[in-house]
């Protein structure tokens, strides 16, 4: 049925024969394609660069950090918004300057570091004016964040076949700096929550678990921004059912975080009130739809399908038959793969973390 609607919807945008629609998806096909692979081919040409001098503690910005290398990939900055940290380290011997460190992030902007990135394509002008500290730190100002950090120095060995000497600084920020993060996305969350009737704290929970709120994050699937969004299956969903467009969203806009979560939010909508929606009971269709949106609707389906077939229309009458509690276990111990039994439990108790938040500051 999906298929049929995006046919239909292309050749209403498109009115032309059925050759020439035919002519130009292979041609969106091809396009994407082609993107993938020359994305796919930087991160391997700059990951085999930092190999040569890092070996086996190489590391290459992700979803929840983003790693700034020296031109001489001796020292590097790795901002984990994962784990609040901010970790300067140095191969060369010549010591690390926190001062220095701290002022150039202080100083470059995100618009800035997406433009001058390594391994994303040229974006047109990303104007997010935050700064690097900003963004993970919550404050700009360097002797503010000194004073509510913890700092450790300390020099380790890297371990593996080609073990090195790192010296390393360890700046740990408070652990509630995730939700601090997520305070500027409240608003865009309330919008679309009330737009697609999705629960906000599911929306920020998706966004916690998919990114900790790195407004840089990226993985060579490639998925792109604070929710991840996969260009031609997520994003070019949305705007097939949603937006009347009928391509995949270009990177420029999955880096805007209020377009990256609307894109988010309407593909969650699509899971729970078209995918999942005949799955009745509303707790479980939650668990289904969190599970869908890391690894989609056919693999859950296979969890419940008699024939463990990725067909939804099997797999629903036995998710019916389940109370949401034996759903949740089944999902957390039969789904395919281990990332999404984790990915599962992670965003239902960001989710729990985000409603209390809301009862606490709801206004009377």
């Amino acid at each position: 049925m999906k298929k049929i609607y995006v046919i239909l919807l292309a050749l209403i945008i498109f009115p032309v024969n059925a050759q020439s629609y035919n002519e130009w998806k292979l041609s969106q096909q091809e396009s994407y394609k082609n993107y993938k692979q020359s994305y796919l081919a930087r991160y391997s040409a700059y990951k085999q660069e930092v190999t040569k001098k890092w070996g086996d503690y190489t590391k290459l910005s992700s979803p929840h950090d983003y790693i700034l290398y020296k031109k001489d990939f001796d020292q590097r900055v790795v901002l984990d918004y994962e784990n609040n940290q901010i970790i300067l380290e140095s191969l060369d011997g010549s010591g690390l300057d926190i001062h220095k460190a701290l002022s150039q992030l202080a100083n470059t902007s995100v618009g800035k570091a997406l433009a001058t990135d390594p391994v994303l394509p040229a974006l047109n002008g990303n104007t997010e004016t935050d700064s690097l500290l900003q963004s993970i730190a919550g404050v700009n100002d360097i002797g503010t964040l000194i004073k509510k950090a913890s700092i450790k120095r300390e020099t380790i060995a890297t371990g593996g076949s080609n073990s090195k000497s790192v010296d390393q600084i360890k700046i740990s920020l408070p652990a509630q700096m995730v939700v601090k993060r997520a305070e500027p996305f409240f608003p865009v969350a309330t919008e679309m929550s009330q737009k697609f009737n999705i629960d906000r704290s599911l929306i920020l929970a998706i966004a916690q678990t998919e990114s900790s709120f790195n407004p840089l994050a990226q993985s060579p699937i490639p998925a792109f921004g604070l929710m991840q969004i996969v260009p031609d299956s997520a994003g070019k969903d949305v705007n097939v059912q949603l937006n009347n467009k009928s391509s995949s969203p270009n990177v420029d806009t999955l880096f805007q975080p209020d377009k990256n979560i609307r894109f988010g939010a309407g593909y969650l909508h699509i899971l729970n009130s078209r995918y999942l929606k005949n799955i009745k009971d509303d707790r479980s269709r939650l668990y289904c739809t969190i599970a869908a949106y890391n690894t989609g609707a056919g693999n859950v389906a296979s969890v419940f399908h008699p024939q463990n077939k990725r067909s939804l229309a099997g797999a629903v009458e036995e998710i019916n038959q389940l109370s949401p509690d034996e759903v949740y276990q089944k999902l957390i111990t039969k789904l395919p793969y281990q990332e999404t039994r984790t990915y599962l439990k992670k965003v239902y108790k960001a989710q729990q973390q985000y409603k209390k938040l809301e009862l606490v500051t709801k206004p009377i």
